[in-house]
């Protein structure tokens, strides 16, 4: 419990939202302590201004160009000030010499000749800090006072130690209290983290409730429109592909065990009524004939299934190459001639002169063989069956038609013409009946090689299939100009 409390999202997320507080209050008090510092050094150079501007009152240069102060002695708020200015002054004159210092001033050190040069030479005074001996520091103003084309150096001081205790004191209380401030942002992000997470717990409850017994339920959606709506929308779809796919399986196994127990129980029946009844190898021999006739429409079922599958299943790898359907149609045809003599159906075909696609040219050649073979299976005697091949340039597509005057199929059985195992309840025609599977593999055929297929039929009038396959591109225009010469020509040997 303890392990899978600290692997915990919500745990997780408490200890992101601690510090990432940790990191931003640490941060934000040394910007808290750099601005109090920043005002503080204002305040006292505003201070020290106004020294100067007091300092500038009492000191005169006098005709001699010498500096002296210039106050009544016998004015005490007047002495006061004096006295107050005098606590940390020094002044010197251009050559750095020093004339005037105060005791607190002797202690911080006086300044170089150089470095009082530069001051001079500068319009703008500059503030500084210096070190006494006594460990302080004082916040010092060094500027130029100039009278009667005469300068001389006048350094102000003030004490800035206090200033920095407070400062000090300030980021010790901070950093003392941020620890709490720390732990309180924790539990705060604890409770939010709680409560952020009880939607993810609810659903994950409900998602929990789905198994394979009720891939019905879905979890319903927040109406929130957030990540975990979306996430929510995903996992349906995901329980939805999953139940159509399990209805599949099923349907798939209730099928195959239908398929399979006809043959199978035939064989058996027949195996052992020959092995009760037949009294000589005349009997025995037609009874096995018999049984291996039903056991290679097992096989054929089986291998039908198991190539259904390996399609299905991505398999099948399809060898594509550029594929002339005109000569594939009439080798297929030509096949098929006999079969249909026999039934007395006509084969009748409508071909360019080319049509290339890019195609497996064994698979293509399945296809023709399965609608073909089924037109001729379905059609009366004396019917017949047409393939019709053309081509249109506006989608650059090769419309391959399969049509037939048989039967035809009633409007409720088409929208099932391509599931596994489905056949149509026809009146007897003398046709094989098939194992309903076909038109399955067909179907593949077509979404794998990028094309779309149709079936539209009539009862008593016949029934269509078409097939579009995407053409070569810098083959379409030539296929239909080669079609349209061709056309052209038989109407002038006709005339």
């Amino acid at each position: 419990m303890q392990r899978s409390l600290f692997r915990g999202l919500r745990f997780r997320l408490a200890l992101s939202y601690a510090v990432f507080f940790a990191i931003l209050l640490t941060g934000f008090g040394f910007v808290l302590r750099g601005m109090l510092r920043g005002v503080i050094e204002t305040t006292v150079q505003g201070l020290l201004d106004e020294e100067w501007a007091a300092t500038k009152g009492f000191l005169r240069i006098n005709a001699v160009g010498k500096l002296e102060w210039a106050y009544d002695p016998t004015d005490p708020e007047e002495t006061a000030i004096v006295e107050r200015l005098k606590l940390i002054y020094m002044i010197a004159d251009e050559k750095g010499e020093v004339l005037e210092s105060s005791e607190m001033y002797r202690e911080l050190g006086f300044q170089s000749p150089a470095l009082i040069a530069t001051i001079l030479s500068q319009d703008k005074p500059r503030y500084t800090f210096h070190p006494s001996v006594r460990g302080q520091i004082f916040m010092v103003r060094e500027g130029a006072l100039s009278e009667r084309n005469h300068k001389y150096f006048v350094a102000l001081g003030r004490n800035f130690t206090p200033s920095l205790y407070v400062i000090d004191q300030f980021s010790q209380d901070y950093f003392i209290a941020l620890p709490f401030i720390i732990l309180t942002a924790a539990g705060l992000g604890w409770l939010l983290a709680r409560r952020a997470m009880q939607p993810v717990t609810e659903v994950a409850a409900q998602m929990a409730q789905v198994s394979g017994s009720n891939l019905s339920l879905r979890v319903p959606l927040r109406s929130s429109r957030d990540e975990l709506d979306h996430m929510i929308a995903s996992f349906n779809g995901m329980v939805e592909r999953l139940e159509q796919s399990f209805q599949q399986i099923r349907q798939f196994s209730t099928d195959v065990s239908h398929e399979l127990r006809t043959p199978i129980t035939v064989v058996r029946g027949q195996l052992e009524v020959a092995l009760m009844t037949a009294k000589t190898e005349e009997e025995l021999r037609v009874a096995i004939e018999a049984a291996l006739v039903d056991i290679d429409r097992l096989s054929q079922i089986v291998r039908a299934l198991l190539n259904l599958a390996k399609a299905e299943g991505g398999q099948l790898a399809l060898q594509m190459q550029d594929l002339d359907l005109v000569p594939l149609v009439q080798e297929v045809l030509a096949e098929l001639e006999i079969p249909a003599q026999d039934r007395g159906v006509v084969l009748r075909n409508q071909l360019p002169r080319r049509a290339v696609i890019s195609a497996d040219r064994i698979q293509i050649e399945r296809l023709l063989y399965n609608l073909i073979d089924n037109g001729i299976k379905y059609t009366r005697q004396a019917g017949f069956v047409e393939v019709i091949v053309t081509m249109d340039a506006n989608t650059n597509k090769i419309m391959l038609e399969i049509r037939d005057n048989g039967e035809g199929i009633a409007p409720e059985h088409l929208p099932y013409l391509f599931d596994r195992f489905y056949r149509v309840p026809m009146k007897d025609t003398g046709a094989e009946k098939g194992l309903g599977l076909g038109l399955s593999f067909v179907s593949w055929i077509v979404k794998a090689h990028g094309g779309e297929i149709q079936v539209s039929s009539k009862l008593g009038e016949g029934t269509s299939f078409l097939v579009s396959f995407p053409a070569k591109i810098i083959d379409i225009r030539n296929q239909i100009e080669h079609a349209n010469q061709r056309e052209t020509a038989g109407r002038h040997s006709n005339s």
